[in-house]
């Protein structure tokens, strides 16, 4: 393991000392990774929240063992609400060996208001941004401008019309990143002082995943209508009701755009709508965001089988991956309400055996280190 976590790790070495004191304001010791691979060296960590809840914790598992002269795991007092180890009570100071870590120690040239609103999983491409965009000491914009550009690759000055803030924002909404305030407030005024985007509802649909799909669900029948009409017509005739402000046609056939229709309306953050007037091939990729007699169910279900297959997790992969891929199988089995397919049926129990018995696994593993995340 490297990068930031290796600078924690190399201060945890088994048989140095039976008790360990960690300030960590930050909550670094509580990392997915981190966390797994200090259980793994034999650590065990105690959060010291509750003085009293903590004190029968220490005497009972711990303090009888080692005043018999028993060896047990070793311990890490984490001191979360308080950087101060001062404060824990003196018969720990005086048995237990002293850290202390933060995010303004590991980054120390970014602003460490700014990075410790980051979430911890984007720790390690920040580190490796740091590594290899070396800068001088940062005030908070230029933190802000850093983090959005290296660790979630936006950007912002190569954002200079709509195909490209559409597709900035599909690829953050989709892939479920997230942003805290601090960085989508920072992305929505530096978009907002670019004349091309006066007319988009940036506040709204940059921070909220719903409103952005709302706000494509809108857009949708308009450019089917426009699909579906030979001669050029004013945007004017067309009363749509729409609740989001911007541009009332979004170019959805455009190459960048186009690739992620087809996974939007299978996993239904898109719902299809009728459109009578547009005649549809076959194999045209607009067919999935258009409703039919039968809803749909059947392509569907098909399309998000093999969704599943791409993106079934690991059972080294993160509770975020399996959470996602909840989601996704959750849609999987409403629709499967919809039609009685003997061959989809038969796929469904196949493929709800086989991620059953990798979660179980998974869960086996990891259930003892959720309760940190």
């Amino acid at each position: 393991m490297s990068g930031w976590r290796e600078t924690i790790l190399k201060e945890f070495i088994p048989n140095v000392s039976k008790l360990t004191l960690v300030a960590d304001p930050d909550s670094l010791l509580t990392e997915e990774k981190l966390f797994a691979t200090l259980h793994q060296r034999g650590f065990d960590l105690i959060e010291f929240d509750d003085p009293i809840e903590f004190r029968y914790a220490y005497e009972s598992k711990y303090r009888s063992i080692w005043d018999k002269g028993e060896y047990t795991d070793l311990v890490v007092v984490l001191r979360l609400q308080n950087s101060e180890l001062s404060c824990l009570p003196y018969d720990l100071l005086q048995a237990g060996r002293k850290l202390s870590f933060n995010l303004g120690d590991l980054f120390s040239n970014l602003s460490y208001p700014v990075i410790e609103q980051l979430d911890r999983s984007m720790l390690d491409a920040l580190y490796n941004a740091q590594k290899k965009n070396p800068t001088d000491r940062m005030g908070d914009n230029a933190t802000k401008d850093f983090i959005l550009r290296h660790v979630y690759g936006i950007p912002m000055d190569m954002i200079s019309d709509d195909i490209k803030l559409l597709r900035t924002l599909l690829r953050l909404h989709y892939s479920k990143i997230h942003m805290p305030p601090v960085f989508s407030e920072r992305l929505v005024r530096i978009l907002s002082e670019n004349s091309v985007f006066q007319t988009w509802d940036l506040k709204e649909i940059v921070p909220n995943e719903k409103a952005f799909f709302a706000f494509l669900q809108e857009r949708w029948p308009i450019f089917l209508d426009h699909l579906g009409k030979s001669d050029q017509i004013e945007e004017k005739h067309f009363k749509y009701g729409l609740k989001y402000t911007g541009p009332k046609f979004l170019p959805f056939d455009h190459q960048d755009i186009r690739i992620y229709i087809d996974n939007l309306f299978l996993e239904g953050k898109i719902a299809p709508v009728k459109s009578a007037k547009l005649n549809i091939g076959s194999n045209s990729w607009i067919k999935i965001g258009v409703q039919e007699d039968d809803d749909g169910c059947a392509d569907r279900i098909s399309g998000l089988f093999n969704l599943l297959r791409e993106d079934f997790p690991t059972v080294e992969g993160s509770y975020s991956e399996w959470i996602n891929f909840a989601l996704k199988w959750a849609e999987l089995s409403a629709l499967m309400h919809c039609i009685n397919d003997e061959t989809h049926q038969v796929q469904f129990c196949e493929m709800g055996l086989k991620f059953n018995r990798s979660f179980a696994i998974w869960l086996t593993q990891n259930y003892s280190n959720l309760i940190n995340l």
